[in-house]
């Protein structure tokens, strides 16, 4: 069991909302463990059989309650859909980069393949993937934007819930402060790749009286 992965899980993926503490912590079986958010799942294929049927919180006190069943939720191979030629490294790299933009929103939203995603669950889930093994080596599959995308790694498995999103406001300009943008994969990896290269300019001093 990888370390780095567990603290990538606490830092990602637990719920922080304390109405359900159950899902602030990482649940533990003997040959695996796993976090979810309601947003997103993540399965480690690694357990440890000493904390086996425990839920731990990130500072290693054990949390009362029953996790949910993941199994019932994550769909069986047959299931994953269609598999999309996705650079994970890139795409991790262009979400991050989105997030960090002026007038950036908290709901801004990329469509790949025709399904929706919030941008900063996307870059959580890929934090998450990224810890384990050649970037080259994760899959990424979606099927319909009514059902979870399947995202699979060196001994993870990943899940995340697809967003609502209208096709007219794909790409389209941000009108004004809070305004949620929709991305198109493209534009936002093109976006990334040509802009994030460029330094950020600098105001002068006192630019608001010139």
């Amino acid at each position: 069991m990888e370390k780095k992965i567990i603290q990538s899980l606490y830092a990602n993926i637990v719920a922080k909302d304390e109405l359900r503490p159950i899902m602030s912590g990482v649940h533990f079986e003997s040959e695996r463990c796993y976090a979810s958010d309601g947003h997103v799942l993540v399965i480690y294929e690694e357990g440890k059989p000493e904390l086996d049927g425990k839920t731990m919180s990130a500072n290693g006190e054990e949390l009362d309650g029953r996790y949910p069943n993941v199994d019932s939720v994550f769909p069986n191979k047959e299931s994953y859909g269609t598999k999309l030629v996705i650079d994970i490294q890139q795409l991790h790299n262009a979400c991050q980069w989105q997030t960090r933009q002026e007038g950036a929103n908290e709901n801004d939203s990329v469509v790949i393949g025709n399904v929706g995603y919030n941008i900063r669950t996307l870059l959580r889930i890929c934090n998450v993937m990224l810890t384990s093994g050649n970037p080259r080596h994760i899959k990424f599959f979606n099927s319909d934007p009514n059902r979870p995308t399947v995202i699979i790694g060196t001994k993870l498995r990943g899940l995340i819930m697809p967003m609502v999103f209208e096709e007219a406001n794909i790409d389209a300009e941000r009108e004004e402060e809070g305004y949620t943008r929709t991305y198109s994969y493209e534009n936002l990896v093109n976006d990334y790749v040509f802009n994030s290269w460029k330094k950020p300019e600098k105001k002068s001093a006192l630019s608001w009286l010139d």
